[in-house]
């Protein structure tokens, strides 16, 4: 077993922060950890092997050697500002996207956090338009940053609480406070602007808290990634001292997850599962939840979404970590389509944020560049499914009618010659119990400009009854490689009887439960992408 994982560890930097955690008790393994991170710096060069041209992204290459690209915003000029933190130095760039011109401003203090507190806590930025102002997280120097544009001047406000780990941001409504997460104190922060003071709330011991938005209500979310759950605030209430100011959301059932990024648009709660390969959408009371999953990802187990945002008109984004895409979710038609980054395997993109002008932004933490999406080049293509709802029993197939059409004004650069037609996701691991055959599975829609498929799908004998949601995808290759997918989900109700092979409790667990396990435990890990967590969480324990 551990021979086996020495050859995953050897194969991707990142693997190791996720599947080392499983073994966080065994001292012994701890110290293999401890070895093993010392190679680090020699094997960034295996993630980032090939650079590629995209006609939706672009990309701006920093002149540094070590990874530590974090968090990312643009303010009210289209200026994009990008946090660069080591275990020695915190930077903030400044990028002026037209001239391509960076600016650093180095920011001051003594290193106050261990480096794994440093390398968990990836510093996020927000940008003050009332004040002229950047305001960051600082997990090195344990503090919260400001940047005044008006005089280039940085001030850090020191945390309370010695162990912060400083990490995810959001300005209040109504610009009067600035709210912050505790990764590893387990609270969360805020910071009375006028008077710049701090006051913290205990969330709950080893929760995690690690990103958060407030909704069009002035409710305040939190993900709290270490307890698998979703903090619900009411800010108001929780600063006059009201006991009910908090409350914890989980997803119903037996159905967990790694909450990571979040965005509430339209009393919709959008939510990256960073331990899988989907975006859990759940209404704001949790009564209901649906998975929108990602195309399987390349060179990871899992496509691991992250940070995710939402732009002015609702649509969703989120970079995929493990996937190395950009995703968009259309707020109007609930249509995924996702961007293979052209930088890769794995360029390492966490953090993500919209502007104004049509731009997504996004950091590449391993490839150390920064990057957008242009949202107004669009894939040439569009798709339709015939029913959004499939119920399958034993005996009887069903299929989906699949359209697609080319679309005036879309991207030339993809070919669409041959979009191929396909069925994904259900579950971590893919399709389970069922088989499909598309019908024809590519189209020509250059030829014909629209074009219909039909998508038979059929159980096989060891499918599980339950509700189950799968993306019909369509997809085409851009050029030098690249692929531009679209992603319609469709619900399959799995009517059948439970397999008899599930029903023994003893059975042993299979290869990709225990994948899944691993990624599930180690996902808040892999943001740092550093090994380092993993022994700081090891001596956390034993300490307690």
């Amino acid at each position: 077993m551990v021979n086996s994982l020495i050859a995953l560890l050897h194969i991707q930097i990142i693997a190791i922060a996720l599947l080392a955690t499983v073994f966080i008790a065994s001292a012994a393994f701890a110290t293999f950890q401890i070895s093993y991170a010392q190679q680090i710096p020699g094997s960034f060069e295996e993630l980032v092997t090939y650079e590629k041209d995209s006609s939706f992204i672009r990309e701006y290459p920093l002149d540094v050697e070590q990874p530590g690209l974090r968090g990312v915003t643009t303010d009210s000029e289209g200026n994009v500002w990008a946090i660069y933190s080591t275990n020695k130095t915190t930077t903030i760039i400044r990028l002026e996207p037209q001239s391509g011109k960076l600016t650093e401003y180095h920011v001051g203090g003594d290193t106050q956090a261990d480096d794994a507190v440093i390398n968990l806590a990836a510093g996020q930025l927000t940008f003050d338009r009332l004040r002229n102002v950047v305001w960051f997280t600082d997990a090195r120097t344990n503090s919260i940053g400001k940047l005044d544009l008006a005089n280039n001047k940085v001030d850090l406000l020191q945390i309370p609480n010695g162990m912060a780990g400083p990490m995810g941001l959001a300005l209040s409504q109504d610009n009067a406070s600035l709210w912050f997460t505790e990764i590893t104190g387990d609270k969360i922060g805020r910071v009375d602007i006028e008077s710049l003071k701090i006051t913290e709330y205990l969330v709950g011991q080893d929760s995690g808290p690690t990103l958060l938005t407030f909704d069009d209500k002035g409710i305040l979310w939190v993900t709290l990634s270490f307890s698998n759950s979703i903090l619900r605030v009411d800010t108001q209430a929780l600063t006059s001292g009201q006991s009910s100011a908090m409350t914890e959301l989980r997803l119903l059932g037996e159905d967990t997850f790694s909450p990571f990024g979040i965005a509430v648009v339209d009393d919709k709660v959008y939510i990256s599962d960073h331990g899988s390969s989907r975006i859990v959408v759940a209404d704001t009371g949790f009564a209901n939840h649906q998975s929108y999953w990602t195309t399987p990802a390349v060179a990871f187990p899992a496509s691991l979404p992250s940070q995710v945002v939402a732009d002015k008109y609702g649509n969703i984004y989120f970079p995929q970590h493990g996937g190395n895409r950009i995703s968009m979710i259309d707020n109007a038609t609930g249509v995924m389509t996702e961007y293979e980054i052209p930088t890769g395997p794995l360029a390492t993109a966490v953090f993500i944020a919209a502007s104004d002008d049509g731009k997504v932004w996004f950091t590449e933490w391993a490839a150390n560049k920064i990057a957008y999406l242009d949202t107004t080049a669009k894939a040439p293509f569009t798709i339709g499914v015939e029913k959004t709802t499939v119920t399958l029993d034993t005996d009887t197939p069903q299929s989906i009618g699949v359209s697609l059409n080319s679309s005036v004004g879309g991207t030339d650069s993809v070919s669409i010659l041959q979009v191929e037609i396909g069925l994904t996701g259900m579950t971590e691991s893919g399709l389970k119990g069922v088989t499909y055959e598309a019908q024809p599975p590519r189209v020509n829609l250059q030829q014909t400009g629209s074009a219909e498929s039909q998508i038979q799908i059929s159980t096989l004998e060891n499918a599980i009854p339950g509700d189950y949601v799968a993306m019909v995808r369509a997809f085409a290759p851009e050029q030098d490689g690249l692929v531009v997918s679209k992603l319609y989900p469709v619900e399959l109700v799995l009517d059948v009887p439970e397999p008899i092979a599930s029903q023994d409790s003893n059975q042993p667990q299979n290869a990709d439960t225990t994948l899944q396990n691993a990624l599930r435990i180690g996902a808040p890990l892999a943001a740092a992408g550093l090994i380092a967590v993993a022994i700081y969480r090891w001596k956390r324990a034993r300490k307690s």
